[in-house]
């Protein structure tokens, strides 16, 4: 299945300037929690310019980055990082053997595409894991009081410019109940969770719960 890129050497500086500095809250506690469950070998999926790949490196932690737009693989590379390696592939065609990790990671990479590509990116995350690893997803969690809560509208405006594709599946992100309601209809059992960004960013440690199969 092809999952075209969306990325050119324009979104590479939006993030090194824009998205990296605004997501950068949230990776000590990615590092923090791989750390935790003992990942010596973790995949970043959907990578960008590789910032969360290069704080796992810095902790000692071997972390691979794999992203589809060859800017941003490019620009991960130049950028480099002790303890890290960047792979051109796409999230519903992993490049790499099944049960080849510790931990895979799906940051902030779920919600701008619809419901039958995140069944594939999860079938693949699951995949490429060892017998007894983890899959570290962190996504938005609409708040109680959205109207009211001002990291939730400057969320939801971010969302609104990225384009009409990208902002299509974050509204479909939410209608569906976001992330709380993604593990639940995809049988993914939560064996840890935390926040970021003022309760707007949900992180979940899953496993596939007892019994199911991933997804077709």
């Amino acid at each position: 299945m092809a999952w075209k890129t969306r990325y050119g050497r324009g979104a590479v500086f939006n993030y090194r300037v824009v998205i990296d500095p605004m997501i950068y809250p949230l990776r000590p506690k990615i590092v923090k929690i791989c750390r935790q469950l003992g990942a010596q070998e973790v995949l970043d999926i959907a990578c960008g310019t590789g910032a969360q790949c290069r704080m796992l490196g810095r902790a000692g932690i071997q972390a691979t980055g794999v992203d589809l737009a060859e800017a941003m693989i490019e620009a991960a590379q130049r950028l480099g990082g002790s303890n890290t390696d960047y792979v051109l592939g796409s999230a519903t065609e992993l490049p790499f053997s099944d049960g080849s990790f510790d931990a895979c990671l799906l940051l902030l990479a779920l919600h701008e595409h619809q419901e039958s590509e995140r069944v594939v990116i999860l079938r693949e995350a699951l995949r490429v894991l060892r017998p007894e690893g983890h899959l570290v997803i962190a996504d938005f969690a609409e708040p109680e009081h959205p109207a009211a809560h001002l990291p939730w509208r400057v969320i939801r405006f971010i969302e609104h410019t990225a384009g009409d594709e990208h902002n299509a599946g974050f509204l479909d992100f939410v209608d569906r109940g976001c992330l709380n309601s993604l593990v639940e209809r995809h049988d993914l059992a939560v064996v840890g969770e935390a926040q970021s960004h003022f309760g707007t960013i949900r992180i979940a440690v899953v496993r596939p719960a007892a019994g199911s199969v991933p997804p077709p």
